[in-house]
């Protein structure tokens, strides 16, 4: 499991049904096309799942920017909606637009956030990340405790393997070895169905929740890509 083939199954998303994104169904061959990297933050493009869901979720301890302490899969991801994506405090560059596009996330999503429905941002760097920092982060940005939005640490080789099974992991060494290369992508599902899937973390908010609210079948759904 690599980033590389988290990115190698794109699929053009204006052009995909929403229901075969979700159910993790093969694109028909002719909409199947690999999307130029540089034009992940603002292309409508729908990343395809990767792995085997839940089997793929590691289980290993991670502490909350409360101090908190949780197994991932345990705890966390099980019998939950979650999205989950990659950064750390210090990113200056493009970890603070993806967090503000979170927020409008979880505002569009508020009736069912804490509830079933949970946001888990995983630190590139746990050494500097501890829950103090993680908490200062928190409350630079407005992340309201009991939101349904948890900041992550985990010891570092429990992190690359968070990082390597949820597809983050880029195979060529050289690109792994740069964190932002990690940040730019929200990888949402549902363990209680097992649909995964992902998408840009700078695309359209409105875009992100609705595809997140569609993976569960009793809420009401609205059409992803309007005309």
């Amino acid at each position: 499991m690599n980033r590389r083939n988290f990115f190698t199954n794109l699929s053009a998303g204006a052009a995909l049904p929403a229901a075969a994104m979700l159910l993790n169904k093969p694109a028909p061959a002719e909409l199947a096309s690999v999307v130029d990297r540089s034009k992940l933050n603002n292309a409508n493009v729908v990343v395809r799942a990767v792995g085997m869901g839940r089997s793929n979720i590691p289980n290993v301890p991670v502490t909350s920017q409360t101090g908190r302490k949780y197994h991932f899969y345990n705890d966390l991801v099980k019998d939950k909606i979650v999205m989950i994506n990659f950064f750390y405090a210090e990113c200056t560059g493009i970890c603070p637009r993806m967090t503000s596009n979170l927020l409008k996330v979880q505002k569009a999503l508020a009736d069912q956030m804490g509830k079933g429905m949970f946001i888990y941002s995983v630190s590139l760097k746990p050494e500097q990340d501890s829950p103090k920092n993680l908490k200062a982060y928190a409350e630079m940005h407005g992340i309201k405790p009991g939101s349904g939005w948890l900041l992550l640490n985990a010891a570092r080789a429990d992190m690359e393997t968070l990082r390597e099974r949820l597809g983050f992991k880029d195979s060529d060494p050289a690109l792994d070895a740069n964190v932002d290369e990690h940040t730019g992508i929200l990888r949402f599902g549902t363990d209680l169905y097992d649909h995964w899937s992902g998408y840009p973390l700078l695309g359209k908010a409105e875009t992100i929740a609705e595809m997140v609210r569609q993976l569960d079948p009793k809420l009401p759904r609205r059409p992803l890509f309007p005309v």
